[in-house]
């Protein structure tokens, strides 16, 4: 039954060939830490207890997962996986003993799920294998010729005919909770004087229990991450398998050349145009055109808007209708109210701009309240900064700004005024008034003629 599952999930490596300071399992997967999939998929099964097993980077894998129902075991020094898995054992419940790895991000709870279904025929100890092409750098398994391995033999002890073995140990492995002696016996009698898991193999060898391989025929998915290639490789496959699920779903994807994180939602009938970034926490809604080129990060996009080429989006809120782009920079905490318009070379930040209202080219709007209905023009910015603190600037509804306009916060900007075309507004301005602020025109006749004699 699988409610009396143990789940261990050992995460205490380095990652020395990341070459990183940050801890192996830590590393981003498709907007997530990688460990946090593997969590995912134990979850899935339904385990009694999971327990992560922590070393390196302690305190940053045990943040990442806060708030989870999880137990946590410290292996202080890393002497090898049986070393990690005995460091888990306080922490157990009764039941049996699944075991994976926090850098194997891709396994499928039904893969895990085929996998306990053949450990409960088994003698009592399990361990998942694969067939690869280039076994080089992993245990190497041999068998009797049927599903009963003889021994897993690591790389660095590997020899001979044993290395041109081409079935693998993933790692992954079940043991029955009365088999937990097998792994207290494990002796460190190796190159690398550490504690293997698969060492067990052995021992229940000299005590006649018989270990059954399970072969599972897709080797990327259950294959570790150890490089920086591996990470990228990783990236691909289930950066497909986002895209692949998201067209299942009625989203139109034009090019696979789309970058999508794993916790980005989009609504059916939207349509992504090639080169994008969907990242983060981003919720996009039905009917929505999103790029080509553009970059959507901790957003949400309603239903029906336009992201056109190029635009850049951080902490959005965009209501349905609006239009964004093309070249638009829309920064945190902008709220952008239903059919609102912002165009090109527009930026937006800390600022809400109201129905229907509109700044179609070349202005800055940074810590405002725009109301409905209202016009910017080409050209106008908010002057929020001082040089010490920002300032607030208010543009009530209806309001007509003419382009080239600068408003010197804090001011604000009565409903339905009309602000003239080249002002630059340092007090506020009346409800319904016409605000001009500029030099007299003066014209010096014959000045060009006198200019090109000169010449």
């Amino acid at each position: 039954m699988m409610e009396r599952i143990n789940c261990v999930i050992l995460a205490a490596g380095k990652g020395t060939r990341m070459r990183s300071k940050t801890a192996k399992v830590m590393h981003p997967l498709m907007g997530r830490p990688m460990i946090r999939y593997v969590v995912d998929a134990a979850r899935a099964v339904s385990p009694r207890r999971i327990v992560v097993v922590t070393g390196c980077g302690q305190e940053e894998v045990q943040g990442s997962l806060e708030g989870e129902d999880i137990s946590f075991a410290l292996q202080a020094e890393q002497k090898g996986t049986a070393h990690a898995l005995l460091a888990a054992e306080g922490h157990l419940v009764p039941g049996d003993i699944l075991v994976l790895y926090g850098d194997v991000p891709l396994i499928r709870a039904s893969t895990l799920e085929r996998f306990i279904d053949f450990f409960r025929l088994s003698g009592g100890v399990a361990f998942m294998t694969t067939k690869v092409e280039r076994p080089e750098g992993y245990g190497r398994v041999i068998t009797d010729g049927t599903d009963t391995i003889i021994d897993i033999v690591e790389e660095s002890e590997a020899a001979g005919a044993v290395k041109e073995i081409r079935v693998i140990n993933t790692g992954i492995c079940m043991i029955r909770a009365d088999m937990l002696p097998l792994v207290k016996a494990v002796t460190p009698d190796n190159n690398k004087g550490e504690y293997y898991l698969t060492d067990i193999c052995r021992q229940a060898r000299r005590r006649g229990i018989a270990v059954k391989a399970f072969l599972h025929d897709e080797s990327a998915e259950v294959l570790g991450i150890n490089t920086r290639k591996d990470l990228l490789e990783a990236g691909l496959v289930m950066r497909n398998a986002i895209l692949d699920r998201h067209m299942e779903q009625g989203v139109t994807i034009m090019d696979r050349d789309t970058y999508i994180e794993a916790g980005v939602v989009i609504g059916p009938d939207t349509t992504i145009f090639p080169h994008c970034f969907l990242m983060g926490r981003t919720e996009i809604g039905r009917e929505v055109t999103i790029g080509p080129h553009a970059l959507i990060k901790d957003s949400f996009i309603g239903d029906g808007t336009t992201v056109e080429a190029f635009s850049s989006l951080d902490g959005v809120q965009a209501a349905e209708g609006v239009k964004i782009g093309p070249f638009s920079r829309i920064r945190p905490s902008t709220v952008l109210k239903k059919k609102a318009k912002i165009g090109n070379f527009v930026e937006v930040k800390n600022a809400t701009v109201g129905e229907g209202s509109k700044a179609n080219h070349l202005s800055y709007l940074g810590d405002a309240a725009v109301g409905s209905g209202v016009n910017i023009g080409a050209g106008t910015i908010t002057c929020n900064y001082d040089g010490r603190r920002k300032h607030r600037t208010t543009i009530e509804d209806g309001v007509f700004v003419g382009s080239n306009t600068e408003l010197v916060a804090p001011v604000t900007v009565g409903k339905d005024a009309v602000i003239g075309a080249g002002s630059t507004i340092t007090h506020d301005v009346p409800e319904g008034a016409l605000a001009v602020t500029r030099a007299k025109q003066k014209h010096i006749e014959g000045y060009g003629r006198r200019k090109k004699c000169a010449e």
